[in-house]
């Protein structure tokens, strides 16, 4: 009896200190959740079994931060330096696309925000006189004073993933996630009878938008982003002289470096 008792005691004991041992080693390796400051690594489950893998998350949008802040983007194209219009002889066109999007947005965790901007936009473009060769004579055209106008807004949602690039949490990598709503207006005039004739156009799109934000100051930063495209259902009507004489749905995907969608921006972090 007295010798089992002995075993069992000192079963006990190694279950314990083995237990004991455990506890301490696991201790070591979990992270003590602390505040990060900015520039601090971010660490995750993932991370801690691999941190080989992926960039190093940096902390460069803390939890519970607000930014207010202004996007505007302009793009100017000419005939004169366009590399497009090698079947036009004799072309003078030129044109322009200006967006102006002020936004808001919060920081519901840290390195992850949600936002709301509005968009204004205005194109024009404009062919003095130019003749179109398709490498035929029965196919040639001469085209003169065409020009055409849009005006558009949006009102759009995003959520915004930072990746912070070092520890003093001045620069960063971005990728924006835009849901938007897009009403525009399309005039297109060649003659006299095309004068109150213009395409009205709904545009609902999901859209990539990466970019790159650099802080300035310490709660003042820019950024440039470039829309790599998405996917959209658009309702475009025909309309001329106040009556529809023509409408089309259609949807379409396309992911591809769009040079018309770089944009510059400036935030205010409170």
């Amino acid at each position: 009896m007295i010798r089992k008792t002995i075993i069992g005691i000192l079963l006990t004991a190694s279950v314990l200190f083995v237990s004991d041992a455990f506890s301490q080693e696991y201790k070591k390796q979990k992270p003590a959740r602390e505040t990060i400051e900015l520039g601090g690594e971010i660490m995750n489950k993932d991370s801690l079994k691999n941190k080989s893998r992926g960039l190093s998350q940096h902390l460069i949008i803390p939890k519970g931060e607000w930014q207010l802040g202004l996007q505007v983007s302009h793009v100017s194209l000419s005939s004169n330096n366009s590399e497009y219009m090698l079947l036009l002889n004799n072309i003078d066109a030129n044109g322009s696309i200006t967006k102006i999007a002020p936004f808001v947005a919060y920081s519901y965790r840290n390195n992850r925000s949600i936002g709301v901007k509005f968009q204004y936009s205005t194109a024009s473009g404009a062919v003095q006189q130019g003749d179109l060769d398709l490498l035929s004579d029965d196919l040639n055209f001469h085209v003169e004073d065409i020009s055409a106008d849009l005006l558009s807004f949006q009102a759009a949602v995003y959520h915004r993933s930072y990746v912070g690039l070092d520890n003093k949490g001045r620069i960063g990598l971005f990728n924006d996630i835009v849901l938007g709503y897009t009403n525009s207006r399309t005039e297109f005039v060649y003659d006299t009878n095309t004068e109150d004739t213009y395409a009205r156009t709904d545009q609902v799109k999901l859209s990539l938008h990466p970019g790159v934000v650099i802080f300035v100051m310490n709660n003042i930063s820019m950024h440039v982003s470039m829309g790599i495209g998405g996917v959209s259902y658009n309702n475009t009507k025909y309309i001329k002289n106040g009556e529809t004489i023509g409408k089309r749905d259609f949807s379409k995907a396309n992911f591809k470096l769009d040079v018309l969608d770089i944009s510059m921006g400036l935030t205010i972090h409170l």
